[in-house]
């Protein structure tokens, strides 16, 4: 029997199976004591809550349209349905599946990250899987499989990260795979096959970064492919990638010393893992102007942000340029300060964070040793920077590129906005808000005692959120609420 139709068995029936016998039946390493705790079970059928991947689903528009009693005139009444301690920072976005709310804190130096799987009726641990390194990405839900995917990187750097696999009624590892460089990126899962991007291509470590294709099932590679074929000089894919149906799309970052034409830009590979195309946004490779966010695809076209500051709509199968907007004309050599967000759209609105602004000057919690100047999250041991007065924007844009509103912010956007039609949620500062995606203006706020760095996700059972201070809210409607708990 396959580990497809264990897991499926396993997902949708009544069936036990212990982490040994999945760990064998699929020929991946086992581990000999499981880090799992048990605390009770989730909500089972019934329940059409699903957002188990970054920004909705794998063409990232951050988009639910099964949500459909949140509108203008019914948001105003969101309530705290209830809250949930963990303990620790978050900063990976939560994910969500039937009942289950996975939730991955940033790690202690003791224990290291720990992955949650909370009840969204009630928000009690299900499961919790310790991982003894650090996690800061969004993990990934193959609900057909009934796994959990999440990625980590070594406290030491040199060392290797890894991708897990869990199971994900009980928590239990399935199996644990090698990826050379740091895994920072949301994973992605597509027809089997799990892909995770490696990041570390900047001074000094120059890790050979890109992405690697691991098998679902078994666990391990399939192929890896390299921003820079050369070893030791650098390249990395930091955000989540997009697929297509035919391609994995994804933004790439700088590399140390030789100029190659897939850096600094957008890249899709093919099924085998070759380029079908790339386009540079930053011709000068070194220049440490990532892509550092992740790519939207939407009608026909790759959307994506530079820490150039540059906004850029590229065509989806060829990848050459559609159009482009200057968001931030601050964002230049050699600050490159643009922001790390990624962009979704309901369809009318483009919704994205673009980063520092002239005038900002670094304030409590910065810890990047950058000073006033570009704040870069992904190198930082806690994200959690802070900057007085005006610092980065919250932009809505036209379909062609225009600017329609903004709002401003102390902190800064290096997820996404979850959006249902017309509506966007999004921490801003200390504030989960509910924005009109036509004005930019506030329909719905809720204050919180820390700054928020996770993205949020709407589905049918209420908005999900996390603070940097480890709490997880849940929000609904009252009536909505109210039937849920009859």
């Amino acid at each position: 029997m396959s580990c497809f139709r264990i897991a499926s068995r396993l997902l949708f029936g009544a069936v036990v199976v212990t982490s040994t016998l999945a760990t064998a039946a699929c020929g991946a390493r086992p581990q000999a004591v499981p880090n799992v705790e048990l605390g009770g079970i989730g909500q089972t059928s019934g329940s059409t809550d699903s957002w188990p991947t970054f920004a909705y689903n794998n063409l990232r528009q951050g988009l639910n349209p099964t949500v459909t009693n949140l509108t203008p005139t019914s948001v105003p009444s969101l309530a705290l349905r209830w809250q949930q301690s963990l303990g620790d920072e978050i900063f990976s976005s939560p994910v969500v599946y039937d009942g289950n709310l996975i939730v991955v804190t940033l790690g202690t130096h003791s224990i290291g990250s720990v992955v949650y799987d909370l009840s969204t009726t009630d928000g009690h641990v299900i499961w919790k899987y310790v991982m003894h390194s650090q996690a800061k990405m969004t993990p990934a839900i193959d609900p057909d499989a009934g796994l959990v995917f999440v990625g980590n990187e070594q406290k030491k750097r040199r060392l290797p990260s890894y991708v897990f696999a869990l199971n994900l009624l009980t928590g239990s590892l399935v199996w644990r795979q090698e990826v050379h460089g740091l895994v920072r990126g949301a994973l992605m899962v597509a027809n089997g096959t799990v892909y995770a991007g490696r990041a570390g291509g900047d001074p000094p470590l120059c890790l050979q970064g890109g992405l690697v294709a691991i098998n679902e099932v078994q666990g391990n590679v399939e192929w890896s492919w390299n921003v820079d074929p050369a070893p030791k000089e650098g390249g990395s894919v930091w955000g989540a990638m997009a697929y297509d149906g035919a391609h994995v799309i994804f933004g790439t970052g700088n590399t140390c010393k030789a100029p190659v034409p897939t850096a600094n830009g957008a890249v899709a590979l093919n099924p085998d893992g070759s380029v079908a195309w790339n386009t540079v946004a930053v011709k000068r490779s070194t220049a440490d102007a990532d892509t550092g966010g992740g790519v939207m695809l939407y009608d026909g076209l790759v959307h994506f942000m530079s820490k150039n500051g540059s906004f850029y709509a590229v065509n989806a199968g060829s990848g050459d340029m559609a159009w482009s907007a200057d968001l931030n004309p601050f964002a230049r050599n050699p600050s490159w300060r643009g922001g790390f967000a990624s962009p979704t759209t309901d369809g009318t609105t483009i919704v994205v964070g673009t980063g520092l602004y002239a005038g900002s000057v670094s304030g409590s919690g910065s810890g990047s040793g950058n000073g006033g100047g570009e704040f870069c999250l992904l190198t930082t041991a806690k994200p959690n920077e802070v900057f007085n007065g005006y610092h980065s924007e919250l932009q809505g844009i036209s379909e062609s590129g225009a600017v329609l509103w903004k709002d401003t912010m102390q902190n800064r956007l290096v997820g996404y906005v979850a959006l249902v039609p017309g509506i966007g949620f999004v921490g801003l500062n200390k504030d989960f808000v509910a924005v009109d995606l036509s004005n930019g203006q506030t329909l719905w706020s809720y204050p919180t005692q820390y700054f928020i760095n996770a993205s949020m996700v709407v589905v049918p059972s209420g908005v999900y959120g996390a603070d940097q201070g480890g709490n997880v809210f849940a929000f609904s409607l009252p009536s909505s609420s109210a039937r849920r708990h009859r």
